[in-house]
């Protein structure tokens, strides 16, 4: 790939060129802190994510609308989409847009079946019984009806259309732009309307419809029951997608790290649940400084108080960057940190704490956050500090640069 002449451009993998920039070498060399983000970075979690989402999305159609619906519509390609725009770091609110968006698309008949059936499930005082009922009862008669393949072709084009207007603010900018949507009238909003009321996105797992859809559907239901202690409502598998998930972070790397660092100065901020990361990581995850490990089970609880004292809700996802200060303030002191991300929204998250704290660095990483190339175009493009294929590359860099200072 051409670069201009501000990157070194290093030839240290197989799985593809490092980039670092040329103006931060002195900082490179002070780096005696790691933060990372975790799946992407530690775990290889390229197909687990996208599959819950497209099979959380396919499984409430169906529920909602009484029509198959095919999972590959929800490509990798339209989920990354969403992810670029820097405000997708949950995949609860992936599933979410697109279910939304896919829901108001549907052909007439399909969506008074969505009105209807919604109705229905506003009697009911637990969103999550109510669905479970509803399925059971449909059960009984099961779904012979199809969408056409050309209404589904459109749709995979809309859905990337949609994600193109999106916003670092997530769902409030779904909201905003399906509210000014011209396509749609009046009983097409409040529809939308209810269906939001219904779901209760704003809620965590128990509590919202597609949260603990997608949670059952990731984890299946041993692990779901042991993180959660609750029974499953909708998936009986006992293994997830997770169980297709593998290590990237070779425990050598850890061993590198923490000569150059002078200890285990390393911690995590992460979007995803800290007993997922537990279950893939194993012994490794015990390396890190568990002060350091900010997964989004703490974030989920700060932005719920927060939200209850403010009474309206609080987002405190990246690229917020309270996940990175709060990993960074167990690592003090410091005198820089870098934080490895495989996103646009953790390249966001660390420009936004370098507005408050100049200390902390990007790693950008691709290779294992699909497509690859373009996330290697996109960091490059956006200036990021650093670009490695993987995370194992990091302490090649950062002895060189100590050696060569």
């Amino acid at each position: 790939m051409k670069v201009d002449d501000s990157y070194m451009r290093l030839d240290l993998s197989d799985l593809g060129e490092s980039y670092v920039k040329k103006s931060i070498l002195n900082q490179l060399k002070d780096v005696d802190a790691a933060i990372f983000d975790c799946d992407g970075v530690l775990i290889d979690a390229r197909k687990s994510y996208n599959m819950a989402i497209a099979k959380t999305v396919a499984y409430l159609i169906e529920s909602l609308a009484g029509v198959s619906f095919p999972e590959d519509v929800i490509s990798d390609r339209v989920i990354i989409a969403f992810k670029r725009s820097g405000g997708f770091n949950s995949d609860w609110d992936v599933a979410y847009a697109i279910l939304m968006l896919t829901l108001l698309r549907l052909p007439g008949r399909f969506r008074e079946t969505v009105k209807k059936r919604v109705a229905s499930l506003q009697r009911f005082e637990d969103p999550l019984e109510a669905l479970r009922k509803m399925r059971e009862d449909s059960a009984r008669k099961p779904v012979q009806e199809e969408i056409n393949s050309m209404f589904l072709k459109t749709l995979g084009d809309e859905l990337m259309r949609f994600a193109e207007v999106l916003h670092e603010d997530g769902i409030d900018s779904v909201d905003r732009n399906i509210r000014s949507d011209p396509k749609l009238d009046r009983d097409a909003l409040r529809l939308y309307e209810e269906t939001r009321r219904f779901l209760r996105h704003s809620g965590g797992v128990g509590e919202s419809v597609v949260p603990t859809v997608f949670e059952e559907f990731f984890r299946g239901s041993k692990l779901f029951k042991e993180s959660f202690g609750q029974e499953p409502k909708f998936n009986m598998e006992e293994n997830g997608l997770i169980d297709i998930e593998k290590v990237i972070i070779k425990p050598e790397v850890l061993d590198r790290l923490e000569a150059l660092f002078g200890g285990p100065k390393f911690g995590v901020a992460s979007g995803s649940f800290l007993k997922p990361a537990e279950y893939i990581l194993g012994s490794i995850l015990e390396r890190f400084n568990p002060e350091a490990l900010v997964f989004y089970d703490e974030v989920f609880r700060v932005e719920m108080e927060a939200s209850r004292r403010r009474g309206a809700p609080v987002s405190l996802k990246k690229p917020n960057p309270f996940s990175l200060f709060k990993s960074a303030s167990a690592l003090e002191p410091f005198r820089y940190a870098v934080y490895v991300g495989d996103s646009m929204e953790d390249a966001l998250t660390v420009e936004r704490a370098r507005e408050k704290d100049p200390r902390f660095l990007f790693v950008g990483v691709y290779h294992y956050s699909p497509p690859r190339d373009e996330t290697l175009t996109d960091f490059l493009a956006a200036r990021c500090d650093v670009v490695l294929p993987t995370v194992n590359e990091l302490p090649i860099i950062l002895e060189t640069v100590r050696r060569e200072a």
